[in-house]
């Protein structure tokens, strides 16, 4: 349908239109219109069409991708620091103290104990398919009790799953292809960061404090850490998601032209429960079991999964071959995280190539092409892996194991981040559903792996029940060259896959 573009007006307070189908008294009325730009848009940043239909323009400066710079860094930084203060708090509550507390006030086990960890992170699962549908639309007392204890930490990680979704929907609004390489690294490294740091910081705090309440003291400081971020991000972070920017867009003009007929495509869904249940809830559902989605899913989630495992299990693997006790047994943590810094580099400098390519061909490129580094460098995570596992004995030097979790570390942010680079290429229009089946298949995982990981050393070895880990990850290598080769064949064939 041809579109009818906006004329800038003259004066006055509203703007004009030119449209054949207003009568003559609106035309004056609207003859005497202005710019909106005192509302911050301009009548260059959008067009519409006979029947009304408001769309951004790809220049317009209402698109999150042409904000200025430092205001789409901005909500970059609101978006992962939040995230990695949720993921902060997902392993706080997983380090020697802390287990030593619950032992000793309530008696309870070892993996008990890591209940606190799992409840977390798989609320972080079930936060995700709630809240990342609805970002496509639009306790006053202490607990005495290891059951009240897991509930609130199972709550803790529900609402945390919001942030750590919708993150990744917002980057896929704010920057383009070319850039959402590097900001995906940026974000991924605090998330990273967070649950790394946790342990060590957990540790050091619990320790600091000599009552066997001690190991509240982390959970206030993220509390208070968290209270604080978004007090300050409530002023700060704005709407990206562009259908709801076209909305608000179009509500203005309906009031400032006096014309009812102007809306978006936003505006003409109405709520309906049917929908909302079996469209939008089950939508990362039905996405995870598609091939595309469940495989790359299922590949991040093993590596995740693994993450969860060293963060919560290195101590007790270097406890059982140092004897390294507390505080000093989580720093093994701090070269898995110089190996994700690497990994970010290595994805940073993969996306200018790519942005490069992007270039080179009109704006357009494959999602394939965001496999090829991850091809490359997947396989540092089951070298690392048997490193760690085989060099793990007293009488040679602990640098050498930490060398392998570094690479680890590598391999592991390579493919994480690989992933999701390539579900967000996949299915823009869907990013945020892709990104939450992901999200919670993920965090099953990693769930679930902290808790048979002791048994697995302590029965297996650190070495043989390394190598288990590291035949599984083996296994795990043909995926990202079965999509490189056949991913845009399969794509065809995806429903969710809107050009």
């Amino acid at each position: 349908m041809e579109k009818q573009v906006r004329k800038k007006p003259s004066r006055g307070n509203e703007l004009h239109v030119t449209s054949t189908h207003f009568d003559s008294d609106v035309s004056d009325t609207c003859s005497q219109d202005s710019d909106n730009s005192s509302d911050g848009f301009s009548t260059e940043d959008y067009e519409v069409d006979d029947n009304g239909l408001i769309s951004l323009t790809k220049s317009s400066s209402l698109n999150p991708q042409n904000w200025p710079f430092k205001e789409r860094i901005q909500n970059t930084v609101l978006y992962a620091v939040t995230t990695f203060l949720a993921q902060l708090n997902s392993t706080t509550m997983s380090s020697d103290y802390f287990i030593s507390d619950m032992s000793y006030l309530y008696n309870i086990g070892h993996e008990c104990s890591m209940l606190a960890t799992t409840l977390y992170v798989l609320g972080i699962a079930v936060g995700p398919m709630v809240f990342a549908p609805i970002s496509e639309m639009y306790v006053t007392s202490v607990s005495y009790n290891v059951p009240s204890i897991m509930v609130t930490r199972f709550l803790s990680g529900l609402f945390a799953g919001a942030p750590i979704v919708s993150s990744g929907g917002v980057m896929s609004d704010l920057w383009t292809p070319q850039a959402r390489g590097g900001a995906l690294a940026f974000y991924s490294c605090l998330v990273s960061a967070g649950a790394l740091l946790g342990p060590t910081i957990g540790s050091l705090l619990i320790h600091s404090n000599s009552s066997a309440q001690g190991w509240r003291i982390p959970q206030w400081l993220c509390g208070l850490a968290e209270l604080a971020w978004f007090l300050i991000s409530f002023g700060v972070v704005k709407e990206t998601y562009r259908p709801v920017v076209e909305s608000k867009l179009a509500r203005k003009l309906r009031l400032s032209e006096r014309s009812w007929k102007l809306h978006s495509k936003h505006d003409t869904w109405t709520f309906s429960l049917t929908e909302l249940i079996h469209v939008h809830f089950f939508r990362p559902f039905a996405m995870l079991l598609t091939p595309i989605v469940f495989l790359m899913a299922l590949y991040a989630s093993y590596v995740f999964g693994l993450f969860y495992l060293m963060i919560t299990n290195v101590p007790v693997a270097f406890n059982l071959c140092y004897g390294w006790t507390g505080t000093v047994a989580t720093l093994p943590n701090i070269p898995f995280f110089m190996g994700v810094l690497i990994g970010n580099g290595v994805n940073m400098f993969w996306s200018k190539k790519y942005g490069d390519y992007i270039d080179k061909h009109d704006g357009k490129a494959l999602p394939e092409e965001r496999l090829p580094i991850m091809m490359i460098t997947q396989w540092l995570m089951p070298i690392g892996i048997f490193i760690f596992g085989w060099s793990s004995w007293k009488s040679i030097h602990w640098i050498v194991p930490c060398i392998g979790v570094a690479f680890m570390g590598t391999g592991y942010i390579t493919i994480f981040q690989g992933c999701l680079n390539y579900l967000v290429d996949c299915f823009p229009h869907y990013a945020a559903s892709a990104i939450a089946a992901n999200t919670f298949l993920r965090s099953i995982f990693a769930a679930t792996f902290p808790l048979f990981a002791k048994q697995l050393f302590t029965n297996l070895g650190v070495h043989w029940g390394a190598s288990v880990i590291g035949f599984i990850s083996i296994g795990m290598l043909p995926i990202p060259f079965y999509f490189f080769k056949n991913g845009a064949r399969i794509r065809i064939k995806n429903p969710y896959n809107l050009g």
